[in-house]
């Protein structure tokens, strides 16, 4: 990157974040009330209180290690997301666990949790996975707490393969992609306001070759400032910079910004509401994409640039001792796979049922609408699903759980419509 780019866009960022800063800096004198600090001694003492809570099965020295192992067998309908050419398998996903929590000190503690897995296919080996699979939540992290600033400096690394968790893919079967985030980010909490400020470096990296023109690194920068108006009542700014930086020229660098506000309130004990929303800009290099076809490339209409609210919303009501629910919905727009960007509105609904001994019992609901900027796909998209998982404790070492899925995509683009449906079950053994 040129020093006249990082000036370009430090100016911009700045610029956004900190008059938004200044605009709603007078709220503070709203707070007079003094609560515990989330950094320093205080807060680290009730994180190591609460690992020393965390069951382990192997201790060595100041070391806790939890190990288990899972077992799962599943049917699937259609691996490949197809329209007229379904292709139905079971699936074999063994999977290993490993956790580790290490209190260096009693301000500084480094945690690693990783899941291990790999996927077999009994009708279709060519879809197994290519290499072991890593579970997303994996990551190693170390939290440092210095005065009143809490430090905490990660890595999450995850490989999937499974081509539904991407809504703009149809007809394909292996999606395999490695993604890291590699970063650090900073609290300070002021007690009338908290201020987070963090840095990630993502990577993407394509397992399969169909899809290496998505390999790509992006930069990203983020911030945020809260300020407490009640005793049960945030307000505050926040804003992002992402640069995104392609392997190949199929699709195009970019530059996003947001800057926004939002509210964070308990409205009662058992419900809580977060809304947030703002602006969003998205600019790219071209006003097209490109599409290989037998080495020569193809150029796509596209949209170059992006100018769109963002707003999302999250509601969280523990209905009794037995029933939660959580309700999320928003509008944004993110990078494409067949695009520069595509545009999403989306509301998803759980609810979890804890009214039999030892069984957790989870239901889950999800509507999609989404609109391609352009590209060699221009597709505009609807999908929708739900889900319902039961776990059962058969003893203090063995989980039992079953799961059932579906997911129906439609499309505007003919033979890109599909249903699935998925059926698993499994066995964890915590050692």
């Amino acid at each position: 990157m040129s020093r006249h780019f990082i000036s370009h866009f430090s100016g911009r960022f700045a610029l956004v974040f900190f008059v938004s800063l200044l605009c709603a800096a007078p709220v503070v004198r709203a707070q007079d009330a003094v609560r515990p600090s989330l950094a320093g001694e205080t807060a680290s003492e009730a994180r190591r209180q609460d690992i020393d809570r965390i069951p382990y099965n192997l201790l060595v020295g100041p070391v806790r290690f939890r190990f288990s192992a899972t077992m799962g067998v599943e049917y699937n309908d259609n691996i490949n997301l197809s329209e007229t050419n379904e292709q139905d398998d079971v699936i074999l996903r063994p999977q290993v666990n490993f956790d580790a929590i290490w209190p260096i000190t009693q301000l500084n503690t480094l945690r690693m949790d990783i899941g291990l897995g790999y996927a077999w296919y009994l009708d279709h080996s060519n879809a197994n996975t290519n290499g072991v699979l890593i579970a997303p939540g994996s990551q190693l992290a170390f939290d440092i707490f210095v005065g009143d600033f809490r430090i905490n400096i990660h890595e999450r690394p995850s490989l999937q393969q499974d081509p539904v968790a991407e809504l703009a893919l149809s007809n394909v079967v292996d999606y395999g992609r490695f993604e890291n985030v590699a970063g650090v980010s900073v609290l300070w909490d002021l007690n009338k306001a908290l201020l987070t400020i963090g840095y990630d470096h993502y990577t993407y990296i394509s397992t399969t070759s169909a899809f290496d023109y998505l390999n790509r690194n992006a930069e990203e920068l983020s911030g945020s400032m809260s300020f407490a108006v009640a005793s049960t009542t945030n307000i505050g700014v926040e804003g992002t910079w992402v640069y995104t930086y392609y392997d190949q020229n199929f699709l195009n660098d970019s530059h996003t910004y947001t800057a926004g506000a939002f509210v964070e309130t308990q409205i009662t004990n058992n419900l809580r509401l977060r809304v947030a929303g703002g602006y969003q800009w998205i600019d790219f290099d071209h006003n097209f994409v490109n599409l290989n076809f037998f080495g020569f490339l193809i150029p796509f209409q596209d949209k170059k640039d992006l100018g769109d609210y963002y707003a999302n919303i999250l509601i969280s009501h523990r209905i009794n001792s037995t029933l939660k629910q959580t309700l999320s919905a928003g509008h944004e727009s993110q990078l494409g796979v067949n695009s520069n960007y595509i545009t999403l509105n989306y509301i998803r609904h759980t609810v979890s049922w804890n009214i039999i001994r030892n069984t957790l019992l989870s239901t889950e609901f999800f509507y999609e609408d989404a609109d391609d900027s352009g590209g060699f796909i221009d597709e505009h998209l609807h999908r929708f699903g739900g889900a319902l998982t039961v776990g059962y404790q058969l003893t203090p070492h063995v989980t039992l759980g079953g799961r059932y899925q579906y997911t129906q995509k439609d499309s505007d683009v003919m033979l890109r419509d599909y249903k699935q449906n998925r059926i698993s079950i499994d066995g964890t053994y915590s050692f």
